[in-house]
């Protein structure tokens, strides 16, 4: 699973095609803890996996270092993100841009760009039950 085009397709296929029009229509909101949209269970090799989808609201500064136990790639809906991983220089990822990071890795950069909280769908494959939350 260490094709970012195998992820990709998973979230196409697991996100409904009106979760990608809300950004449009959906006012600002403030900053909140992950929101589970979609859970599945994987199979065959995978079969002690989830594929999880959550949608989350990082507000500006906000953010601690951690790790999670399975790789994300996120999809900016709304605003701006800040995104840095392993003390490499945070990237600015805007509306429409992705970003993407290896299980393990130390998510050292996080949080909203601009004043207003951002809004970030993330996708994760975790390990079956598990909520792919950040550990320290």
């Amino acid at each position: 699973m260490d094709d970012r085009r195998t992820f990709l397709a998973l979230l196409a296929a697991l996100m409904p095609a009106s979760l990608m029009t809300l950004h449009a229509q959906t006012p600002p909101a403030p900053p909140a803890g992950p929101r589970e949209l979609a859970r599945h269970t994987l199979t065959g090799p995978l079969a002690a996996f989830d594929a999880l989808l959550i949608e989350l609201r990082p507000g500006p500064g906000q953010g601690r270092e951690h790790r999670h136990n399975g790789p994300v790639l996120g999809y900016v809906l709304e605003g701006r993100v800040r995104f840095g991983v392993n003390h490499e220089p945070e990237r600015i990822f805007g509306v429409g841009e992705t970003f993407f990071e290896e299980t393990g890795a130390l998510h050292s950069t996080w949080g909203s760009a601009d004043p207003t909280p951002a809004r970030v769908v993330v996708f994760m494959v975790v390990p079956k039950g598990t909520s792919g939350a950040a550990a320290a």
